[in-house]
């Protein structure tokens, strides 16, 4: 009887898991469709390369123009100088978390550096419109420090949480696997990270990156509140306005059905688009890297 019990529910479990798998999978190419659907009006005004080498965002005037070049440019920018930031503090954290203190200290600032990435972004957002924005004004005599910089140290503080969490995980899985051995040969537990546990953690390392970006990517309220929200060419210490920032702003206020919504959805697909790609090229180098015999854990 009992085994005719379990025999059902491995059958149930192996019906029920593809079901809800596909389910999910048609979940998402859906809102796809859905975003496609509703942006189509804006494709057929302009073309698709008209509008993302654009460089004018007008959907409101006489001749609606829906130039993207900018935006697009300050979400990539910002996002990738953010990371520029956040990636050797995250990395050497992660290093010092393996070697430096002892598993309860190394627990104990894991389940804190958890905590921080749980904070609301709109406090960040808050914190940072008061402390870094002024901070930025001040240092570099700016009218306002509302700027690209402001916002990617306030992207760095929110996605350093991530990368350190990934990179310690997988860092210290490769410090136990190789540690005894290379002390058994007389190699410091220093020249050990440096010469084979980094390398060894890269693919991994890599991928936390990759999530980083697509976090910073698809930040929205702290970005906004710091960034200054000008649909112009982004510059270091100018005016920005990334993708989520122009949605947000202006999807509350826009006419249903309009050519300036249908322009929203594009910017949206775009943005999609991006971390699409993004994710797809970090799979193919995972790929990549087990084809030619390397196990790196991603």
């Amino acid at each position: 009887m009992k085994g005719e019990s379990m025999h059902l529910s491995d059958r149930f479990t192996s019906g029920i898991v593809p079901i809800m798998a596909v389910s999910v999978l048609a979940l998402y190419i859906g809102l796809v469709l859905y975003m496609a659907i509703e942006a189509w009006p804006a494709l057929i005004h302009m073309s698709w390369m008209d509008i993302i080498t654009g460089t004018v965002w007008k959907p409101m005037a006489q001749s609606p123009v829906l130039g993207l070049s900018y935006i697009i440019s300050a979400s990539i920018y910002v996002s990738l100088l953010s990371l520029l930031w956040a990636l050797p503090l995250g990395i050497g954290t992660s290093i010092g978390l393996s070697l430096g203190v002892s598993p309860r200290i190394r627990q104990f600032c894991l389940s804190t550096i958890d905590m921080i990435a749980g904070i609301p972004s709109v406090i960040v957002g808050f914190i940072g419109l008061a402390v870094v924005v002024p901070a930025v004004q001040s240092m570099f005599s700016l009218s306002t420090g509302e700027s690209i910089l402001s916002a990617s140290l306030v992207l760095a503080f929110m996605i350093l949480p991530y990368i350190v969490t990934h990179c310690t995980e997988s860092i210290e899985t490769y410090r136990l696997r190789y540690e005894e051995t290379a002390l058994g040969l007389g190699i410091s537990p220093w020249h050990t990270m440096k010469a084979i546990v980094l390398p060894s953690a890269k693919g991994s390392i890599i991928l936390s990156s990759v999530l980083a970006f697509s976090r910073a990517m698809g930040e929205t309220m702290a970005v906004m509140m710091v960034v200054g929200n000008a649909p112009i060419l982004p510059s270091l210490l100018g005016k920005a306005e990334p993708i989520p920032s122009l949605i947000a702003l202006e999807m509350g206020s826009v006419e249903y059905n309009s050519l300036h919504y249908s322009g929203l959805y594009v910017a949206a697909l775009v943005l999609l688009m991006i971390l699409i790609l993004t994710n797809v090229l970090v799979y193919m180098y995972s790929w990549k890297t087990r084809k030619d015999g390397h196990h790196e854990v991603i």
